[in-house]
């Protein structure tokens, strides 16, 4: 648990929150790119539940995953209609308290658009509005969309599996879209292979990632340029969020510098002329047929060190290769590795699961990790069709799940499940609604709130509301012309308020996000004073 932790701060540390993805790439010197970031649409219509859609069944595990989300839809959407029914009139305001947030919401910027809304999480209830009706681009907002739809509807229980089978001459290493595989659990995958496998009799690595289909990267998504992580690829198996760490050691004068990555893997083809000195380094990734290039060019002078971390390009074989090298290291010889599917002559050798999924979300919702919520989204839809998950199965989930939430249709745009898009749209009262409907008594969404930092300690909100005491949990997003903030208030009342804050336009980040904590240090404020 500790070094998945520690794995995720380190990741975290060189999250940027400029004005767009190119401010991600504008330090060369800068010690860890962005690797989080949010945001993408899409264009559809959520379809109504099907008039004959089950009821929950009592005994789920005698029920296929497609068969169990259907249920859990038609329940939601039960649920939906029972809250329609709580006293959700608008809740009395003070003067004083109004006229301060309408005041915030004006003085942001004269080209700025903004939306802000409050509710009271126990009943919906209005507190406060400004423009909430307007559909404004919500950045990585749009992850507490996919983090609370993946949570109802695969349960706040699910693990992902990461199995090793044994057929023959091969073991075939098994993924089932797991967004949170470590180097250090395929580590103790292979050792306890080793322990329970003669490897002198294994000859092949067989890479089985059927689960999803062959597309790699969602729309929205770049597949060229330099390889920034925050725009990793997709894969039913995959590792260290499907990017390798870069270390390069400068060298004196003309002399080559050292390069390194983690992990070693057979996919990776490190290409270095770089060499000691003054000038610059430049660090990027890009394909080569079936294989990863690193591609290190520049200079670094002696004594000096430069990490980076850049995304991969083919999920599957990448991990395949980096444990191929963890077997060789423990005797295996003469291994192979391709891709193929487990058959039924295979045996179970060992098998990882995952923390439970509220855990799997932390780097989603604390950190805003891109390649998390995108591997959910074609879980989604892996599990409600059968077929391999993509963007195109996964998408039609999130908005059966939206509209048995009982939220407006037209509310919602989006193009994948991060939110890093230019496309995407929503409503600040939408995302207000979907925090009081996620967090309602016995919801498994409910849990999404232990996954998103605390203001002032954690994650992305680590350097803000830093006056807050702990009362406050949100989800922050940026991208050139959006910034966003949603998230939950704990009034000392008992109170508990949910809010959505969202501004497009022209405007800096910096005056953004200024206007977004002093809305919710008024809420904080006054829910302390009464």
């Amino acid at each position: 648990m500790l070094r998945r932790h520690a794995a995720i701060a380190f990741l975290a540390l060189a999250t940027v929150f400029g004005t767009g993805q190119k401010a991600a790439e504008a330090s060369a010197h800068a010690p860890r790119d962005e690797f989080y970031r949010a945001t993408e649409p899409a264009e559809t219509a959520a379809p109504a539940l099907p008039a004959d859609a089950p009821a929950v069944a009592p005994d789920e595990s005698e029920l296929t995953w497609a068969d169990r989300i259907d249920a859990r839809l038609a329940d939601l959407q039960r649920q939906a209609e029972a809250r329609r029914t709580l006293p959700a009139s608008p809740t009395a305001t003070d003067a004083e308290l109004q006229q301060r947030l309408e005041a915030l919401a004006r003085g942001v910027h004269e080209d700025a658009t903004v939306g802000i809304a409050i509710r009271e999480l126990e009943t919906g209830a209005s507190v406060f509005e400004w423009d909430a009706e307007r559909s404004l681009n919500p950045a990585s907002n749009h992850k507490l969309l996919t983090a609370a739809a993946a949570l109802e509807l695969l349960g706040d229980d699910y693990r992902f599996e990461t199995q090793v089978l044994r057929d023959g001459d091969a073991l075939v290493l098994v993924g089932e879209g797991d967004p949170s595989l470590q180097l250090h659990d395929l580590e103790a995958l292979a050792e306890r292979v080793a322990a329970s496998v003669d490897l002198s009799e294994i000859r092949r690595i067989v890479v089985d990632d059927t689960a999803f289909s062959d597309r790699r990267f969602g729309p929205g998504y770049d597949p060229e340029g330099p390889g920034v992580s925050y725009m990793a690829p997709s894969g039913a198996l995959s590792l260290q969020f499907n990017t390798v760490e870069i270390e390069v050691r400068g060298a004196k004068a003309g002399r080559a510098v050292r390069v390194s990555v983690s992990p070693p893997s057979a996919h990776l083809d490190v290409r270095s002329t770089a060499s000691g000195g003054k000038g610059g380094l430049s660090v990027q990734t890009w394909a080569d047929g079936d294989r990863t290039v690193v591609d290190v060019r520049g200079h670094l002078p002696a004594g000096s060190r430069y990490e980076k971390r850049r995304r991969i390009t083919d999920p599957g074989m990448f991990t395949g290769n980096a444990f191929a090298e963890l077997l060789r290291s423990r005797g295996a010889t003469g291994l192979s590795v391709g891709r193929g599917t487990a058959q039924d002559t295979a045996t179970t050798v060992t098998t990882h699961r995952s923390e439970p999924l509220p855990l799997v979300l932390e780097s989603a919702l604390a950190y805003s990790n891109n390649f998390t919520t995108e591997q959910l989204l074609r879980t989604l839809g892996w599990r409600a069709t059968g077929q391999p998950g993509s963007w195109d199965n996964g998408r039609p989930v999130l908005e059966r799940y939206w509209a048995a939430a009982g939220l407006p249709v037209d509310d919602l745009v989006f193009e994948n499940a991060s939110g890093l898009s230019s496309r995407g749209r929503i409503t600040a009262a939408a995302l207000a609604d979907l925090l009081a409907f996620a967090t309602r008594p016995d919801s498994p969404a409910a849990a999404l709130v232990d996954a998103l930092p605390i203001a002032g300690r954690q994650g992305t909100l680590r350097g803000r509301l830093r006056h807050s005491r702990g009362r406050v949990r949100a989800k922050t997003g940026t991208l050139r012309g959006a910034s966003a903030l949603s998230g939950i208030i704990e009034a000392e009342g008992g109170q508990h308020l949910g809010f959505s804050i969202l501004v497009n336009g022209p405007v800096s980040p910096t005056l953004s996000r200024r206007m977004q904590d002093r809305v919710v240090m008024a809420l904080v404020e006054h829910g302390a004073a009464h």
